[in-house]
């Protein structure tokens, strides 16, 4: 799944590109899902496509969308 739609799908009234700052800005302030998220060494930061296991992580710690 792309990053930008999932993070479309948390903030669908935001600007793709500020829907997925506030979204990779939640995950930074989540310790545990972003030690989670960077565990296998990869940046997770800058990547565009996210895993099915990094978008189930995700949602298990934030919430639905």
């Amino acid at each position: 799944m792309k990053r930008e739609n999932l993070a479309r799908a948390y903030f669908p009234d935001a600007d793709p590109r500020v829907a997925v700052r506030r979204l990779t800005a939640w995950i930074r302030r989540c310790p545990e899902l972003y030690s989670l998220l960077t565990a296998d060494g990869r940046q997770f930061d800058r990547r565009r496509l996210l895993t099915q296991r990094e978008v189930r992580l995700i949602r298990r710690f934030l919430g639905e969308p």
